[in-house]
């Protein structure tokens, strides 16, 4: 009994020294599993449990992959309660993963789906018939070598139509495999320093590769590696773009093919990067490779730089043998808020638009001033007007941080600065033009005006597109030299280090910084949109302070007194020429009317009113009488606004206005009828204008769709002459 009982463990011992000598990369199987099935429920009242037996083949999708695809035959004979049997002979497909691969233990979970035919033993009327099957569970493997295994399996089966059961299995299994005639090599070395860049590296000349002596070293080797300075907030950006460089040397005599490179580092990344993958290195050869990163936001909580090491694995085949060699180094990662301005483009990483207090911040601004002030002022100017009054009396203040002043940085391409991202600005109620500009230019973007960063020497600040084209916005505004024109836009620029200041004192000392820096061809524009394309931005993992919003009445107060400055500004020049010209003119109706327009333009009615009145209490005067109208159409005020129009149709019938206004109202009055009339004549006279005015040509809900799409329902057309 000993003597056995000592052999046994003598086996087991050779078959696992003899499995874990050899390392053995299995790709098919061959499966004998003999089993016994149980019926279970409405089964198990007609049927004994019954004998089976299965033979199955199985293939591994690589070397390395735990997923195989097989199939399988098996027959069962299975005993009937009245003393009699059937046969049940069926095949399919089976699919499951293995694992691990490197023990002589493995774990089993499959699945398998086909097809059964079965009949009875004893009845020779009986055809029998067949259907389909499902099968599922999982087995134990135990290596006696690494071409032999024992298994036991578990499984439940459903012949559908016949029975169902669970099956207990155990079998022997035969593999069939690629023996590698020796273990991988793997070279290491101890962690290098690694030399920053702060510069791009120079490409090496042939007579300056031949001056440096290279140590000949063995297989496959990673040397002259270069990590480039990392920085937390380009954490998405080092996937396509390399944090280093190095090269590949191959040192044998024969080429090595399936050259792979990788980059991992274990507490920033999830899984190795690769860098490349070369078909092949001639003997004697090498590669220059870059090197890159899928780095997780793990990487923004770092609020001090930190060194991390970095590992790189470079597998390879020689002579048809799988080695591996594995290099270490140690990284530099800077603090989350730190950057170079060697690409002023960067800055746009830190424009965090869809951070939660941002746009909090940004939509409360927009709905409270919603309504309020005048609506003849540009919707995105208005929305400016009130992110900077927001921040006015929020006590946002500009800071000049004696230790990082932008001017300096901006000199020093790569010396290290410090942003803040748009939340932090908010909860340390400070920051210098950079912090400022980030901050603007986020709460703008949540709200969905795009923006710019300008740079002149030494400084930074933004601009922001009109709601408007740029032909409109020339002549719209009084001075549109204080606007920057450029890729179909029409832009407004801010000097944001003014932020206690009037807005107005924001935009003219902005343009006026932006006019200088062209002329001097010192300046540059990075609009925010462009940039993003190439440095995303990142969320902001945490927020500690608060917030401070300003009260609504105080906000609304002020951004009211905003909107009046803004158009007593744009207005009085040109209100003190008009009255000029009136009074030259002995009251001519030509420019009481413009004068009229002009305070209708900025939502004025009252003074527009008295203007139009003037005229027509003197005659029937047919801008006046659309303008008029056109009033009370803002206000909602139909049957006023109807009367107008027809009383200038009464001058002009054919005029595109009085098409145009007539064919409006009796569309909002549904008078489809009349609107339908007066479309189609405006579309023969002026079909440039009625295609802009399309909506009207509709009818219902499908009329208000168009229109909101179209943006046209609020757009009113003053007449001047």
């Amino acid at each position: 009994m000993n003597k056995k009982k000592n052999l046994t463990i003598i086996f087991l011992l050779v078959s696992f020294l003899s499995f874990s000598q050899e390392k053995t990369s299995s790709l098919f199987s061959l499966h004998l599993v003999p089993g016994i099935g149980f019926p279970l429920g409405e089964s198990a009242d007609y049927f004994n449990p019954g004998l089976q037996l299965k033979l199955s083949g199985e293939r591994r999708l690589s070397e390395s992959h735990p997923l195989y695809l097989g199939g399988e035959v098996k027959y069962r004979l299975n005993p009937i309660k009245n003393k009699k049997s059937i046969s049940i002979l069926s095949a399919g497909m089976e699919a499951g993963i293995t694992f691990p691969r490197d023990s002589i233990f493995q774990i089993k979970v499959f699945a398998s789906i086909g097809g059964y035919y079965s009949f009875f033993n004893y009845s020779t009327e009986y055809r029998g018939g067949g259907s389909g099957f499902l099968s599922a569970g999982a087995g134990l493997s135990f290596f006696l070598t690494p071409y032999i295994s024992l298994g036991l399996n578990a499984a439940y089966t459903n012949y559908f139509g016949l029975l169902k059961g669970i099956e207990a299995q155990l079998g022997a299994s035969f593999h069939f495999e690629k023996k590698e005639k020796k273990p991988q090599r793997v070279q290491e070395r101890l962690p290098v320093k690694p030399k920053p860049l702060e510069k791009p590296p120079k490409e090496e000349t042939k007579e300056e590769s031949k001056e440096k002596p290279i140590v000949k070293g063995e297989g496959v080797e990673i040397r002259d590696i270069e990590f480039e300075s990392i920085f937390p907030i380009f954490f998405k950006y080092y996937d396509e773009h390399p944090v280093g460089r190095a090269k590949l040397y191959n040192f044998e005599d024969d080429p090595v093919t399936d050259v792979k490179v990788e980059l991992f580092v274990k507490q920033y990344m999830d899984t190795p990067k690769e860098c490349i993958a070369i078909s092949e290195i001639e003997g004697g050869g090498s590669r220059a490779i870059e090197l890159y990163a899928l780095f997780t936001d793990e990487v923004l909580k770092i609020t001090e730089g930190t060194k991390v090491a970095a590992e790189i694995t470079a597998t390879y085949k020689l002579n048809g043998e799988s080695n591996t060699y594995r290099i270490s180094e140690t990284i530099r990662i800077y603090n989350r808020n730190a950057l170079t301005w060697d690409d002023n483009r960067k800055v746009s990483a830190f424009v965090t638009a869809k951070d939660p207090e941002v746009l909090s911040f940004s939509k409360i601004l927009a709905a409270w001033t919603r309504g309020v002030g005048s609506r003849a002022i540009d919707k995105n100017l208005r929305l400016a007007m009130a992110v900077h009054n927001a921040l006015k009396l929020s006590g946002i203040t500009y800071v000049v941080d004696p230790t990082t002043p932008f001017k300096d940085y901006f000199k020093e391409k790569f010396a290290v600065d410090f942003l803040q991202f748009p939340r932090q600005t908010l909860e340390y109620q400070a920051g210098d033009c950079d912090d400022l500009s980030i901050l603007y230019a986020a709460l703008l973007e949540a709200v969905g005006i795009e923006t710019a960063f300008i740079t002149t020497p030494g400084h930074i600040f933004i601009a922001f597109t009109l709601d408007m084209a740029p032909d409109k916005a020339r002549y719209s505004f009084l001075y549109p030299d204080e606007l920057i024109f450029r890729d179909e836009k029409a832009w407004v620029p801010l000097e944001i280090t003014k932020v206690q200041e009037s807005f107005i004192d924001v935009w003219v000392t902005g343009a006026k910084e932006w006019r200088e820096g062209v002329r001097a061809e010192q300046a540059e524009f990075y609009p925010t949109h462009e940039a993003w394309a190439v440095y995303e931005p990142v969320g902001f993992p945490e927020g500690k302070g608060e917030i401070n919003i300003p009260q609504q009445s105080l906000l609304v107060k002020a951004f009211i007194k905003e909107c009046n400055d803004f158009i007593e500004r744009e207005i009085n020049p040109q209100v003190a020429k008009l009255q000029r010209q009136i009074r030259e003119s002995n009251n001519s109706p030509q420019y009481v009317n413009r004068l009229g327009v002009l305070y209708a333009r900025y939502g004025l009615f009252d003074k527009a009113m008295e203007q139009f009145n003037t005229i027509i209490s003197l005659r029937e005067y047919f801008p006046a009488l659309i303008n008029m109208g056109n009033i009370y159409y803002m206000q909602h005020n139909i049957d006023k606004s109807l009367a107008y129009y027809q009383r200038a149709e009464k001058l002009r019938p054919d005029h595109p206005k009085t098409l145009l206004s007539l064919a409006r109202i009796h569309h909002d009055l549904e008078n489809y009828g009349f609107a339908r009339r007066y479309y189609e004549k405006l579309e023969s006279l002026d079909p440039a204008r009625a295609e802009m005015f399309s909506y009207l040509a509709l009818r219902g809900e499908e009329a208000d769709r168009a229109a909101q799409i179209s943006g046209v329902k609020e757009v009113v057309l003053w007449v001047e002459e």
